[in-house]
């Protein structure tokens, strides 16, 4: 998914969410609030300082695994020993 549906949809979604969307979206909240990457924001109430995405909204993406540095994968499902450990272009 391209990050222009992401975002689109994560603001849709956050608009009216289902019971399941706004139960992970509340963990991956929890999750945030204990990040050091959290940002006040003067436009959102807070906004992540990694990808500048206002919280609120990031946290309803529909995409698993959609925290760029990894924090809610747990919470989300992802199968971490697959996953890349370091930043390439490769």
């Amino acid at each position: 998914m391209n990050k222009i549906t992401e975002i689109f949809r994560s603001w849709v979604i956050a608009e009216n969410p289902t019971r399941e969307q706004t139960e992970l979206a509340a963990k991956r909240h929890a999750i945030c609030l204990e990040c050091k990457w959290i940002r006040n924001s003067l436009l959102f109430d807070t906004k992540c300082g990694e990808c500048g995405c206002p919280i609120g909204k990031k946290i309803f993406t529909p995409v698993v695994g959609g925290c760029r540095v990894g924090n809610w994968d747990e919470v989300d499902g992802v199968d971490t020993s697959q996953k890349k450990k370091n930043k390439s272009i490769i």
